[in-house]
């Protein structure tokens, strides 16, 4: 594999991680204090695209390993939506004046769905093309790695462009629009690249019974004892992840009273994780993802504690090296989940003779949506309504109540650290490490060569029972 496919596979991820950072961070804000939503209604406006997105996730996934085109089962996808990524991630920033809440309510949930209903025609096939590009250990860490360095330039560029983009601009409705329309159109062009750099190995499925439905065959990737200690990792890092970055604005602002902050905090976070990718990736290779994964939150947690000793009178520098740390930790809760994804595949294979990446990675989509937009922004828009937070346009320098700071600051800090050590002691029971996924390899040619599980050497027994959590 040359490096111009790495760097064509990995183009894909600046939509995934771009628009996810732009609306954890953003659209809270946006909506409460620009759109001028109630704050439990803007939490609210992601969660109702929740509720078609358990029936869209699955669907796509089948859809996808099912597809047959003579551009592949995957790429065809790309082609398909790089017009609709554009519109559909611009309607989230267009300002409306509708008569009344409940109007604007509306709009705003009908945006999202068509948004998350994108999303999901391009992440769930780009997700499981990883898997099939490659069987190898090492190319297939070193595409989620290039995967999610992109992800991190996108996001760094959300992080260090968008609020002087917005702030650039005479109304902050002009500048969300402007900002919707640059970054939807950042986001789109790439995907013709991805398909043109990119390939499926030829796949050759189990002759098949009788045909399972769309949720059975969903539902029945949850037997993989791999995949379920996955979710759980993914689930933690990535909802700590959300909560620190849709909190941070309200943080900045109305705690630590650092309006000017928000951008440089930001690009320290990104630019942190970005540089420290590499080593986690090294890290996973030779040691395994579940101790690299381990390490990576270890540092991240600590960073969060730290931050329960800045004040509003606390220096800059002490603010800066705290985000520093912060990034460098959440690299590996954000590139370990993707790089273990074409290995619990490999396990499904073991378990079932299909190859159902498709479906897998549909399963990722929908969970790191309902992440974010069903539990991180409604519980936000919940909590800020709990709390008594006053919403106030940014450039109003408003005072919030002692109790509200009291509750937004501890919030901030243990809310993410609940979920830190969660995903630590999750991660001490994963299973894959190179050696027994070397072993998973082996076996899979041996079995798919027409070899019996019956005559598997009793360490290979072994391996594959940890794996798939099945007698074998």
């Amino acid at each position: 594999m040359k490096k111009r496919n790495y760097i064509a596979y990995g183009l894909g991820d600046l939509y995934g991680g771009g628009s996810f950072f732009i609306i954890s961070t953003f659209s809270m804000y946006f909506l409460i204090n620009v759109a001028g939503l109630n704050p439990l209604l803007a939490g609210l406006v992601p969660g109702f695209g929740k509720i078609w997105d358990s029936v869209s996730d699955p669907l796509m996934g089948y859809i996808s390993d099912h597809t047959k085109s003579r551009l592949g089962r995957r790429r065809v996808f790309f082609l398909i939506a790089i017009l609709p990524i554009a519109v559909t991630f611009t309607l989230l920033w267009l300002p409306v004046s509708c008569p009344g809440q409940l109007s604007t309510f509306l709009y705003y949930v009908v945006a999202y769905l068509f948004f998350y209903s994108c999303s999901t025609m391009v992440l769930v096939p780009y997700s499981a093309l990883s898997a099939e590009m490659t069987l190898d250990f090492t190319e297939r860490n070193r595409l989620t790695g290039t995967r999610m360095i992109f992800s991190m330039i996108a996001t760094l560029i959300g992080g260090l462009v968008v609020q002087p983009l917005i702030n650039a601009f005479p109304s902050q409705e002009q500048g969300h629009l402007v900002m919707g329309l640059v970054f939807g159109t950042l986001f789109a062009v790439p995907y013709l690249f991805v398909f043109l750099g990119t390939w499926e190995l030829p796949v050759v499925q189990k002759p098949l019974g009788k045909e399972k439905s769309v949720f059975r065959n969903f539902g029945s990737i949850y037997q993989n004892r791999s995949f379920r200690i996955h979710i759980i990792m993914y689930i933690c890092s990535y909802a700590a992840m959300d909560i620190l970055m849709a909190w941070l604005k309200f943080y900045l602002i109305d705690y630590l009273r650092r309006p000017g902050f928000i951008t440089v905090g930001l690009g320290t976070i990104l630019v942190s994780q970005m540089a420290a990718l590499p080593l986690y990736v090294a890290l996973a290779d030779k040691r395994g993802h579940a101790v690299s994964y381990r390490m990576g939150l270890m540092l991240w947690g600590l960073a969060i504690a730290m931050m329960a000793f800045q004040t509003p009178d606390s220096s800059v520098v002490a603010l800066f090296i705290n985000c520093l740390l912060i990034g460098g930790g959440m690299s590996a809760g954000v590139v370990i989940p993707f790089q273990l994804l074409p290995f619990v595949t490999d396990v499904d294979t073991l378990m079932t003779g299909e190859h159902r990446a498709g479906t897998y990675a549909g399963a990722m989509t929908l969970i790191r949506k309902l992440i974010q937009g069903a539990f991180v922004l409604p519980m936000l828009g919940l909590l800020l309504n709990m709390i008594g937070y006053t919403p106030h346009p940014a450039d109003v320098d408003l005072v919030q109540s002692a109790s509200t700071i009291f509750w937004l600051r501890g919030l901030f800090i243990v809310l993410p650290l609940l979920l830190i050590l969660v995903g630590i002691k999750a991660s001490t029971r994963f299973p894959i490490t190179p050696e027994s996924h070397a072993i998973l390899r082996s076996e899979l040619e041996r079995v798919e060569a027409g070899g019996r599980r019956e005559d598997a050497p009793e360490r290979t027994k072994t391996v594959c029972q940890r794996l798939t959590g099945k007698p074998y």
